[in-house]
């Protein structure tokens, strides 16, 4: 992976309750913020423009990935950025990863796999739910060298298969609702 790192893998910023600010229009994006794959701004904390400026070393940008770098059941999951008008931080349990001459996206998709989710497993230190990867090494984790073509490509092939999976849920979803109808309607009689 190192190949194709834009500057180093960064760990992310401390936090102490005081510093949370409600008001704040700074995220501070957390190991449970990513948690689910992606970055879930409606539960994620804010903090005030002093604490932002203060660490903006810690800071993120459009196309940076976030990987949760310790506790068992969220160790290497990933989020993507892909809003440029989202500013914030990210916290000392995750780390940063900017790419250049790769696609972000199939590095993010990449990143999901079993194949990379393997090497997380394999690679991290600790016991029991106290685990954790360091950038060091992820920094030396394989990603695949694809040319430009071809990472467009791919990447375009999960987006389509992506919308198929989407369409089917929404199916699903209907006939859910369709089987509760049913339900309610024989209980009334």
């Amino acid at each position: 992976m190192k190949d194709f790192i834009s500057e180093p893998i960064v760990l992310g910023k401390g936090i102490s309750p005081n510093d949370y600010d409600e008001e704040g229009k700074y995220y501070y994006i957390s190991m449970a913020d990513i948690k689910n794959w992606y970055f879930n701004q409606e539960e994620c904390k804010t903090v005030g423009d002093e604490f932002y400026r203060s660490n903006f070393n810690k800071s993120f940008a459009m196309n940076d990935i976030i990987m949760a770098r310790s506790g068992e059941g969220t160790i290497g999951k990933v989020a993507i950025i892909q809003d440029e008008e989202i500013e914030g931080l990210f916290a000392d349990f995750t780390m940063r990863i900017r790419l250049r001459n790769y696609n972000p996206l199939l590095a993010y998709y990449y990143f999901r796999s079993d194949f990379f989710q393997y090497y997380i497993y394999t690679h991290k230190k600790g016991l029991g739910n106290n685990t954790n990867i360091f950038p060091s090494q992820v920094w030396e984790f394989p990603i695949p060298d694809f040319s430009e073509k071809k990472q467009k490509s791919i990447v375009e092939k999960i987006k389509s298969e992506l919308d198929k999976q989407k369409e089917i849920e929404r199916e699903i979803d209907e006939k859910q609702k369709e089987i509760s109808r049913i339900i309610e309607a024989a209980i009334k009689g």
